[in-house]
């Protein structure tokens, strides 16, 4: 009976038999299955699709083998499934954007250190400032957020591999960076608590109150781990979150007009804790 059926599926099919215990058992399979990478064409425009998010922050010439790469595993696929990477791209118009291909190296260096929790050496010019400053970093992670980089970690004591504070820097802002040769053994990321914003400051607690034509977009969002809503009988609500950067969550207040108004924080701590300039 197998071979009656293997004689009417074609070049490209055939039956595989195998034992599993006593049991014999027959599987169809095609010769497409054996050149298959492992993930559907789904994911493949999932891949397209952080590509286009991304596109606005990359080089050049990094966008382009990033193309070429997706087009090259596209075919590939379309060869066995009969697709192919089509779609329009997501587009973003930018009123100005940083270049950071002279900071590819930069980048390259940070994402080997946090791999390996490495120690660096960081000579970085804050904002606002004329002269560089140096210090020994533990990176945790770098962030993208409206078109910058970040990276964000800990600042470490000088002799020591024991937290001192933590620290943001902006990635296009570090003039130079090199590991120790000394390992950290800490979670400089330190992702359990998100708070709002980046990390510039010790969290500190904010209510904003929100009119109710704003008020499904905030309700439906999660702004940071321990935030609460009160909703009110007219509609509107106020959202309680923790945030590590006071600046950035004004400007998102304010970026609603009339329609949200901070009503109650924390007082700020004077303590320094970040390093980053905006």
């Amino acid at each position: 009976m197998i071979r009656i059926i293997e004689r009417y599926l074609g070049k490209d099919a055939f039956i595989d038999s195998g034992l599993d215990g006593r049991r014999r058992y027959y599987q169809l399979r095609t010769k497409a299955d054996k050149a298959a990478l492992g993930f559907s064409f789904e994911e493949l425009r999932y891949l397209a699709i952080c590509r286009d998010l991304a596109a606005p922050m990359l080089p050049e010439g990094v966008a382009d083998r990033i193309d070429r790469s997706l087009t090259q595993l596209a075919l590939h696929l379309g060869e066995a499934n009969g697709h192919s990477l089509s779609g329009a791209p997501i587009g973003f118009r930018s009123k100005g954007y940083i270049d950071f291909g002279p900071h590819l190296g930069t980048i390259a260096t940070l994402r080997h250190a946090i791999d390996k929790r490495q120690v660096c050496r960081v000579i970085y010019k804050a904002g606002g400032r004329s002269s560089e400053s140096e210090y020994r970093y533990a990176p945790g992670r770098i962030l993208a957020m409206s078109g910058t980089l970040y990276v964000q970690g800990y600042r470490l004591p000088e002799g020591s591999l024991l937290k001192e504070r933590p620290t943001t820097f902006s990635l296009h802002r570090i003039a130079e960076v090199a590991p120790t040769g000394e390992y950290f053994r800490f979670d400089a990321a330190d992702a359990d608590a998100r708070s709002f914003g980046l990390n510039w400051h010790p969290p500190k607690r904010i209510q904003v109150h929100v009119a109710p034509q704003a008020a499904d977009y905030v309700r439906d969002r999660i702004w940071s781990d321990d935030q609460t809503i009160r909703d009110h009988p007219d509609g509107s609500l106020t959202l309680t979150v923790s945030t590590t950067s006071e600046k950035e969550l004004k400007a998102w207040v304010w970026s609603f007009g009339e329609l949200a108004r901070i009503v109650a924080h924390q007082p700020h701590s004077n303590e320094d804790h970040h390093v980053g300039q905006w």
